[in-house]
């Protein structure tokens, strides 16, 4: 029962080690001065358009409720620590439906 055929095989597949110079060369190639430039500018960018939570800093996930006392904001998790009613709640949506076409009723 306890028995491994011979050879060590278990019944799965076997594969041939991987070559560290093989797999480390595509990880460490030198990087464009241009590319990194682009790359911090779009993190940046994307950085300074988030929305924060006055309290813990974290960015509220997509379908979260966030609560507005005036021009801060307030995440679910950290509403507790507020005494007073906010001035309202939004539901944070994602950021492809900032540009999404949306039926209004007349």
């Amino acid at each position: 029962m306890g028995s491994r055929p011979e050879g060590g095989s278990d019944g799965g597949v076997s594969l041939p080690p991987a070559k560290p110079h093989q797999t480390m060369s595509v990880l460490a190639r030198p990087r464009p001065v241009v590319e990194i430039s682009l790359l911090r500018q779009s993190v940046g960018a994307l950085a300074e358009r988030r929305t924060l939570c006055e309290h813990c800093r974290r960015t509220p996930l997509v379908g979260e409720r966030i609560y507005l006392y005036g021009e801060r904001v307030v995440c679910e998790l950290c509403r507790h620590l507020r005494r007073e009613p906010p001035q309202r709640s939004e539901l944070v949506h994602s950021a492809e439906s900032a540009g999404s076409v949306r039926v209004r009723r007349a």
